[in-house]
This record gives C-alpha cells, structure tokens and sequence, in this order.
C-alpha cells in the first residue's frame, strides 16, 4: 500500500528544540519503504510518500517526532485502482 503523510513542525519551536529534531532525524531518519520524501520550498510543511505492507513500521518511526512535528497520513489508490470503485457506486 501506498500511504502519503504531510507533516508540519509544531510552531514556535526554539532553536534548541529544532536542534533537537534534527538530531533525532539524524539518528531515527525516514521509515523502510519510504519512495520520496519532499520539503515545501516555503518551510510550511514536508510529505513523505511510503509504499508498505505493515504500516506499523512508519507508526513506529512517527513516534521519534510527535514532540516537535504534527502529521497526517493517508492510504493511497491510483487512480486507476480507484476508477472501478468509482464506477460502481454511480450504478
């Protein structure tokens, strides 16, 4: 399965907070399974893009940030994967 997270950092952290989230970045780093993980050019927000059968593995590693950063995970189908689906509930 394919699941998009887009996080943000909390706001206000203090420069010794976002020291210490980098620091866990340096340690912990991005889930196995992870495809692409993009930061907004304007600082706002990050999205990492994950293909995995156990999505425990990714729960586990967002638990290394939930002190400085908020997430939001999604399942994704393509839309090829969706369009039957789609089709079917219009009847």
């Amino acid at each position: 399965m394919i699941i998009m997270t887009t996080y943000r950092v909390k706001p206000f952290l203090s420069q010794d907070e976002t020291k210490e989230l980098l620091a866990t970045f340096g340690d912990a780093g991005t889930p196995e399974g992870t495809l692409a993980h993009y930061v907004a050019a304007d600082g706002s927000h990050g999205v990492v893009i994950t293909e995995t059968d156990d999505p425990a593995v990714g729960y586990r590693n967002i638990l290394n940030y939930t002190e400085f950063v908020e997430y939001d995970s999604k399942i994704m189908l393509t839309v090829e994967d969706a369009m039957p689906h789609i089709l079917d509930a219009l009847g």
